[in-house]
């Protein structure tokens, strides 16, 4: 897909789109609610923790190989199986592919390629 703007023209995935519109629209929403909305607290059977420090999502890149992308959710707790399952059927569903998703050692998930800011607008969605 090419965007021009401003007269220069540059191939934009559809990934960066989908993420560039979910924080958008989140934005919107939150502007255009003139009082506070009402946020209720959904329950899962797993919870991602930010980082104390920072405050951001455990999610990273990593690159092996020099080529061979990952996508690392870290320090799940609870049922990463169930994160993994709700990936795959919430998340990567919309977009129409369906990554390799691998439970690690009970607490960290694994996405094949390079999902980090894609997976993090989700998981802030979701209320994490």
């Amino acid at each position: 897909m090419v965007v021009s703007t401003l007269g220069k023209s540059h191939l934009t995935s559809p990934i960066i789109m989908l993420s560039t519109f979910i924080r958008r629209t989140a934005a919107s929403v939150s502007a255009s609610a003139g009082s506070v909305p009402k946020i209720t607290e959904v329950k899962y059977p797993y919870f991602v923790a930010r980082q104390p420090t920072s405050g951001r999502l455990p999610v990273y890149n990593e690159f092996r190989a020099g080529t061979k992308a990952t996508t690392l959710i870290r320090n799940v707790d609870g049922n990463a199986g169930a994160l993994r399952d709700d990936l795959l059927h919430s998340l990567f569903r919309v977009i129409k592919r369906k990554p390799n998703i691998v439970v690690r050692h009970g607490k960290h998930v694994e996405i094949q390629g390079s999902w980090r800011n894609v997976v993090a607008d989700w998981l802030v969605i979701r209320g994490f």
